[in-house]
């Protein structure tokens, strides 16, 4: 049974999805968060502005923490965490809310959890984190029983189990928390309906102790960076992508500025309403390198809405987006050529030499979409559509001369090409270049200037930038090695399609993974 206590310390641990959206976006270990919603305690303590009892406050607190008490011990590490009567410091913070969590006390599992996942005051651990986060979801917290159920969804904590993951988050959808709501839908579409129903037997559907009914709730999937990554079933070429699905990649943590530039919430209706503003800014996130403004293009132009439609625009762009690992565009692609006659339209202008669709039918080769060219010709189609000074075609080319997938591996000469695509106004060329210098050490110690050109390209929507942050966090490469920002910068980057930032992530995670069946993935 919870107690009347546990209830009470509830209101701090509440207080967590503050932390969320202060430290989005911070590269701090001081954390503003928790500065509301104290438990009523002592009576005594209520405020006073007087110096000399804000002293005896202080006293108390840390001689009934000192004393073993748990609800002191989890409201000093608060006060070190928001500076209230004390300094900021996240380590002394870490410190008191691990003591609390120790002694079971049901909010600060949940928040040591959370400083435990962030790497905040103490080292990075996602397992030790779940074992917490366990400990607080049976004792019914709802926000717990969310964060383990996605935890069954992305096969790195513990391996994934979709009869698991329905049974947590239906637990907290039931409580009334609306994120949990919200991940139920997308996880119906993977699990069986006999694990449905052995899930359903097992959950009552009762008022929670730790109800709390708040849209705003659905932040703290920032602060855990725990979200559904399955590419597998993403990339299922089954699947009819709606529009409502298109609008929703855009409303992924770690993907906050495109939503704000197109005005889009998670309140409003599937359908495209877009100003010239936002276009002109959906645009500019597409040259950006952001995966879901170039497949948000791919669909207007292949609809006719806001442009006039070209069906070989539309498939440049889901080409560009597949190449950033979007798991919409190859699907939306693979529909488009196989209807309105697309590959008639495109082979006339081939023969006009148009180099959009020069680069097209490349992408379309080496999606593996279309076999009717041979290596030779796909090459042909890049090499000509770049010397027309058609850009995406020129960063391609210089990919592939940076990776040696069609042509042999020249490095300086792949350098050469970008820095003609820079010199052009493309920005992905730009970006290429930056990330070869911080990933082949040509920088000397801390170098903020490459960081801070790392993070306008991620406020401008690019999944590779993102990707690129956290890898340098994970190494120390131009910054102090932050395993926690790494983990979160990789999660963002991850949810969004991202193969590599996956993959790292992974590897992340496999460094530390504790022996032992509970954690062992096969």
């Amino acid at each position: 049974m919870i107690t009347n206590l546990k209830q009470k310390v509830f209101l701090i641990s509440l207080l967590s999805l503050l932390l969320t959206t202060i430290m989005l976006g911070q590269d701090t270990t001081v954390s503003l968060a928790f500065k509301n919603n104290r438990p009523q305690r002592w009576p005594i303590l209520l405020y006073r502005p007087d110096l000399s009892y804000q002293l005896w406050q202080q006293f108390k607190l840390i001689q009934d923490a000192n004393a073993g008490d748990a609800l002191a011990e989890h409201e000093l590490g608060i006060r070190y965490l928001t500076g209230q009567g004390f300094p900021n410091d996240t380590t002394l913070s870490a410190y008191w809310i691990g003591k609390a969590a120790k002694q079971k006390l049901t909010g600060a599992c949940y928040n040591y959890g959370i400083l435990l996942t962030n790497g905040w005051g103490i080292s990075w651990n996602p397992f030790k984190a779940f074992n917490y986060f366990v400990e607080a979801a049976n004792d019914d917290m709802p926000q717990a029983e969310y964060i383990v159920g996605l935890s069954y969804t992305d096969n790195l904590v513990v391996k994934r189990d979709w009869s698991k993951a329905y049974f947590w988050l239906k637990k907290a959808a039931a409580n009334g928390f609306v994120p949990a709501k919200e991940a139920l839908t997308e996880l119906l579409k993977r699990i069986s309906l006999s694990s449905i129903d052995t899930a359903n037997s097992q959950v009552k559907v009762e008022s929670n102790k730790f109800k709390k009914e708040n849209s705003n709730d659905k932040v703290l999937a920032s602060s855990t960076g725990l979200v559904f990554i399955d590419f597998a079933s993403l990339k299922d070429t089954m699947q009819t992508i709606s529009d409502r699905m298109i609008l929703d990649d855009i409303l992924h943590e770690g993907n906050d500025s495109l939503a704000k530039a197109l005005n889009i919430s998670y309140q409003n209706d599937s359908t495209f309403k877009f100003d010239s503003i936002s276009l002109k800014l959906l645009k500019n996130f597409a040259e950006n390198g952001s995966p879901e403004a170039l497949t948000l293009l791919g669909k207007l132009y292949m609809e006719g809405i806001y442009f006039k439609r070209d069906l070989i625009k539309s498939a440049e762009y889901y080409i560009r987006a597949a190449r950033l690992d979007s798991p919409r565009a190859p699907i939306l692609l693979w529909d488009e050529i196989n209807k309105n006659n697309f590959l008639t339209v495109l082979k006339n202008r081939v023969d006009k030499n148009d180099p959009r669709a020069m680069y097209v039918w490349y992408g379309l080769f080496t999606l593996e979409f279309n076999n009717q060219i041979t290596d030779k010709d796909a090459a042909n189609f890049l090499i000509k559509a770049s010397a027309l000074k058609f850009i995406p075609a020129i960063n391609e080319l210089g990919l592939n001369f940076y990776t040696g997938k069609i042509f042999p591996v020249d490095k300086p000469k792949a350098l050469n090409i970008w820095k003609e695509a820079a010199g052009l106004g493309s920005k992905e060329a730009e970006l290429r270049l930056i990330i070869n210098n911080l990933y082949n050490g040509n920088i000397v110690g801390e170098d903020s200037l490459y960081i801070d050109s790392l993070k306008d390209f991620i406020s401008e929507g690019s999944v590779l930038a993102q990707a690129s942050l956290g890898y340098c966090y994970e190494n120390g490469i131009a910054v102090n090695k932050n395993l926690g920002l790494a983990a979160k910068y990789l999660r963002f980057a991850a949810q969004r399609g991202s193969m590599y930032a996956y993959n790292e992530i992974k590897k992340m995670y496999d460094e530390i993974r504790p022996k032992g069946n509970e954690f062992n993935l096969n």
